[in-house]
């Protein structure tokens, strides 16, 4: 299988790199933007004199990655000479949607706080 380059524009320099790779970072990046935490990520890269050698980015809330195809590029056996990097399982804080009781709950205690309020105001809560 041929398959295009991409060239990625990380940390002020340029990697060469598989398709399904760049897609695979920049899916992650993407998905893990509104995180705390940077992930040291291994990918594999083609070096200029055309040998393959794995780089560490590291990757957080503030990463930026420009991918652009490589026309004039493109590799015979892509997927085994840069295989899919192996990300690190993100940290996933669980949002609770407010339920219609609570919702209830929060009109009951705020009309309860304003019937506390009039009533000191009248000076009869003291």
């Amino acid at each position: 299988m041929v398959g295009n380059m991409k060239l990625i524009t990380y940390a002020g320099g340029t990697l060469l790199t598989g398709d399904d790779v760049a897609e695979a970072l920049l899916g992650y990046v993407t998905a893990h933007s509104q995180g705390e935490e940077s992930v040291a990520v291994g990918i594999k890269v083609r070096e200029p004199d055309g040998s393959t050698r794995t780089h560490t980015l590291v990757l957080g809330p503030a990463t930026e990655l420009d991918v652009a195809d490589v026309a004039e590029e493109s590799l015979e056996g892509e997927i085994a000479l840069f295989p899919l990097p192996v990300f690190p399982p993100a940290h996933i804080l669980a949002v609770q949607e407010p339920s219609a009781e609570t919702e209830a709950e929060a009109e009951l205690h705020a009309a309860e706080f304003n019937q506390a309020v009039e009533e000191i105001d009248q000076g009869k809560g003291m």
